[in-house]
């Protein structure tokens, strides 16, 4: 049995994976510190050892995981997590085997398999959390480039001087709203009010599909996938491909000469494809 564990920018999810299938799933805040984070850690391992027969921990985390130092290197909105020696601290202090793969990458690896995508070759994984990461796979296999940084989409400065991760991003979008009500609000909150037709969310979202379109517009012609496929905790909302795809056809009515539409899909297994991934990479190590 391996422990599969999500370290996102605002949840860490687990869960018990065995026969290719997750069990015992959870989810709790991402702690503000290395050393909360290594607290929570030890008490996930410890519950989970309680009950099952552990034999090794597979992470997904954000940033570039160099498999040879040990470390994330990059950036992610978990900026502690690039400031220590990932493996090496964690394997002293939790006393397993362990592996660590970008979640991005993680995401994709869950998502190439399902039977819809076994005969897709081409493609970008696009995941939409606290930040903006991704996945190039090219003939079935995923590419990293020459820094490690390929699929790191979240970093194209989409109107000049701001980031993808920072304009696509639902976290960073609520951000921008709670500060014109002058109260936090999360990231659903800001779509239920976008729903009831409150006109400053539905401004900020639309402002967030634009620019998701946009850098989606710009992979396709710099990359030419068959499919791009939408990951993240966004994808729960049910009209995001429409209002991607809406965003879109006003992108190419500025005149393209090549009017080649994305085709965008959403990805199948929500919440659980970074830890699926992170247990298919951890097996694959280790085999």
């Amino acid at each position: 049995m391996i422990l599969a564990i999500d370290i996102g920018g605002t949840g860490i999810k687990s869960a018990v994976f065995q026969a290719g299938k997750l069990m015992d799933k959870a989810i709790c805040h991402t702690p503000p510190t290395w050393d909360l984070l290594c607290v929570c850690l030890q008490d996930l391992v410890n519950k989970y050892s309680s009950k099952y027969q552990i034999s090794g921990l597979a992470f997904s985390v954000p940033g570039i995981p160099n498999q040879a130092s040990g470390r994330v290197e990059g950036a992610s909105s978990l900026r502690y997590i690039h400031q220590v020696n990932f493996v090496a601290e964690l394997t002293q202090l939790l006393h397993l085997p362990l592996s660590f793969a970008n979640d991005a990458n993680c995401a994709c690896l869950a998502e190439m398999n399902r039977p819809d995508m076994l005969q897709v070759k081409n493609f970008l994984m696009l995941v939409i959390g606290t930040g903006i990461g991704g996945t190039i796979v090219y003939d079935r296999k995923i590419i990293a480039g020459t820094h490690n940084f390929a699929g790191e989409f979240g970093m194209m400065l989409v109107d000049g001087h701001n980031e993808l991760a920072i304009l696509g991003s639902p976290v960073h979008t609520a951000e921008r709203v709670s500060r014109q009500k002058g109260r936090k609000l999360s990231g659903e909150e800001v779509f239920a009010l976008a729903d009831a037709h409150d006109a400053e969310a539905e401004a900020a979202l639309a402002q967030m599909y634009h620019y998701l379109a946009l850098g989606i517009y710009n992979l396709q012609y710099i990359l030419d996938p068959q499919v791009i496929v939408l990951g993240g905790g966004i994808t729960a909302r049910l009209d995001l491909t429409a209002k991607i795809n809406s965003a879109l056809q006003e992108i190419m009515a500025y005149g393209q000469r090549a009017p080649l539409t994305p085709v965008i899909r959403t990805a199948s297994y929500g919440n659980d494809a970074n830890l699926l991934g992170a247990a298919y990479y951890f097996t694959e190590k280790f085999e």
